[in-house]
């Protein structure tokens, strides 16, 4: 039994240690190997009690670190002891020993419990523990079996412990814990319900789909945090945040674009309807929910007299006016009013051929209310760029009738009868500005003339009293329109109608009627005897005796229909202030002594009963006209 001690001694030494550091086997063997052979035995009495209480302390702690330490320093106690054989064998020898120690065999040692891998060790909440278990070495019977016990569970977090436990066979039992810490780390995973990003339109409402969050610890709530300004176009976030019963934290973003794609809507009426002579109109106005911009595009407005002209505005905001207020009297005449008769308060009746001469000329509106229709498109532009149109017409209203002159005060009245007022030119200031006042024809715009004569007429025009008398009128005529002629005649060309600054109308060269283009055939009537041939003969009566046949000389249809030779012209009165009127001008020209009535010859017709030639000398004397030369 003694031999099988000391073998037990020996490998005992040689496990205990493999669970002492270094450090403190150093220090073990230091410390015993300076001991006499008492004071080993007196060592060796003191750990086997210490060893005793240490046991019975690691056996009762319910803590992971106390039993821990206790495990440890029963290593270190084994280990000194195994030290004090070793030396005392050297010393003394076995025998010695046996008789140091005990005469009989004595085995109240319990096994060392070594515990491998980590203590305490840690593992992830939900994951798969697996233990990395413990060995045991008893002092007399070596390598001892080790169960062990443990209530660790991964499914919640959590200090747990595994219990080891060797008994020799001696029925010595020795444990040892470990501590398994099951921990939380691992922060919940959020997910975003709904589209991400998502987009909203400015100003409507925006509700949001929220989050949901998973977490091994259990059910875990989403908190949002961010917010989502539906007035304002922008790019928003919101935060959904997840916190588990560890502290962990886990997060998710949404990105919410509020965008703008709808145009503005017009709310003001397309018609504003004013008074003239106000530039002040109204406000254009729409309903969207970003700011809006307002442009116009160009005014189409009635044909108004030349150097007026009445431009429609707007501002950025929509303030909507005229540039230059509109007068109702300034728009180009619509109505041609004529003489009536040699009684009509002109005293200028029809002319020898009956024909009605034009007075003057006025507008239909201050008969019928009709108003100066301006029209134009406004676009209203947003802050993203979106547009809308809208085509408005302003209607601009008469005021007092034909005068209305702001500057005269003169006018109809508004209550029961007609009266005049007074008043002060808003738009005329002596020697600043000066109202703008067109000249008004007042001669004729058909003038009626035999053909060769140069000298036409006087054409005239007035201005209102209004413009002064510093004011003057100068005329122009534009280019001349007239019948097809006969240029290839010898020394003759087209007759131009001119004017002169001062309005004598005339011809440049005085017009011949025969020199127009024919446009019929001669015809003659033949009698039964066959002793009359003349084409000039009247083929519409004694139709019984003579028969008329078209001949193959060319004629004008104008000798049998007394139709004029018409030249026509634009001529502009023009004020020294730039203010011009024009007037279309028809100079008609009547044919004179039928097919043949040249005067250089002097053959033609005779006016007397029957038919004949007669001969002639031009005794006709010239006249100056206002261009100089003869006018015949």
């Amino acid at each position: 039994m003694k031999k099988i001690y000391l073998v037990c001694l020996t490998l005992l030494s040689f496990g205990l240690s493999a669970d002492v550091t270094v450090e403190k086997m150093s220090e073990i063997d230091a410390r015993v190997g300076s001991m006499s052979v008492n004071e080993l035995q007196d060592r060796r009495s003191f750990l086997l009690r210490e060893e005793g209480r240490m046991m019975a302390y690691q056996s009762s702690t319910q803590s992971p670190s106390t039993a821990k330490s206790a495990s440890t320093r029963l290593a270190e106690i084994r280990a000194e002891l195994s030290a004090i054989q070793k030396v005392l064998l050297g010393l003394v020898g076995a025998v010695a020993i046996n008789a140091i120690t005990d005469d009989g065999y004595n085995d109240d040692v319990p096994p060392v419990i070594s515990i491998s891998g980590l203590n305490p060790a840690t593992v992830e909440l939900g994951a798969t523990y697996t233990d990395a278990g413990a060995t045991a070495n008893d002092a007399h019977h070596g390598t001892t079996t080790v169960t062990s016990s443990s209530n660790v569970d991964t499914t919640a977090v959590g200090s747990y412990t595994v219990t080891y436990t060797a008994t020799d066979l001696s029925g010595n039992t020795a444990t040892a814990t470990r501590t398994v810490n099951v921990v939380d780390t691992t922060a919940p995973v959020v997910t975003v319900t709904g589209d991400n990003p998502v987009t909203t339109e400015l100003g409507a409402t925006y509700t949001d789909a929220g989050a949901t969050a998973t977490d091994l610890s259990g059910s875990v709530e989403v908190v949002t945090s961010g917010t989502v300004d539906t007035t304002k176009v922008g790019v928003y976030t919101l935060t959904y945040t997840s916190t588990d019963a560890s502290g962990n934290a886990g997060t998710a973003t949404r990105t919410v674009n509020v965008t703008d794609t709808t145009s503005p809507v017009f709310t003001s009426s397309s018609t504003f309807t004013i008074d003239e002579n106000i530039t002040e109109i109204g406000t254009v106005t729409v309903t969207d929910f970003d700011t809006v911009t307002f442009t116009i595009g160009e005014t189409s407005s009635p044909a108004l007299q030349a150097g007026t002209k009445s431009v429609l505005q707007i501002s950025s905001s929509g303030a909507l006016s005229f540039d230059t207020a509109p007068d109702y009297d300034l728009q180009v005449t619509d109505v041609q009013l004529y003489t009536d008769g040699p009684d009509e308060a002109s005293g200028i009746g029809p002319d020898a051929f009956g024909t009605v001469t034009k007075r003057t000329r006025t507008l239909s509106g201050y008969e019928t209310g009709a108003t100066m229709d301006f029209t134009a498109t406004v676009t209203a532009t947003d802050a993203s760029g979106n547009v809308a149109t809208q085509d408005i017409t302003v209607q601009v209203r008469d005021v007092g009738g034909v005068d209305d002159d702001a500057s005269t005060g003169t006018g109809t009245g508004t209550g029961a009868g007609t009266g005049t007022g007074t008043g002060t030119s808003s738009i005329m200031t002596p020697g600043n500005n000066y109202l703008i006042t067109a000249p008004v024809f007042t001669s004729s715009d058909t003038w009626v003339v035999d053909e060769n004569v140069k000298y036409i007429g006087l054409v005239t025009a007035t201005l209102d009293a209004a413009a002064g008398t510093d004011v003057t009128i100068s005329f122009t005529i534009g280019e001349t329109t007239g019948p097809a002629t006969l240029d290839g005649e010898p020394g003759r060309v087209s007759s131009i109608l001119q004017i002169t600054s001062g309005g004598d109308l005339a011809f440049n060269i005085a017009p011949d009627y025969d020199l127009q283009v024919p446009d019929a055939y001669e015809t003659q009537r033949t009698g039964t005897n066959d002793y009359v041939n003349q084409s000039t003969l009247n083929c519409n009566t004694y139709l019984d005796n003579y028969t008329c046949e078209r001949t193959g000389y060319p004629t004008l249809d104008g000798y049998t229909t007394g139709a004029t030779m018409d030249f026509t012209a634009t001529v502009t009165a023009t004020t020294s202030r730039g203010v011009s009127t024009t007037q279309d001008i028809t100079v008609q020209v009547r044919d004179i002594g039928g097919v043949d009535d040249d005067a250089s010859t002097g053959t033609g017709t005779g006016t007397g009963t029957g038919t004949g030639t007669g001969t002639a000398t031009n005794t006709a004397g010239g006249d100056t006209g206002p261009f100089g030369g003869t006018v015949n």
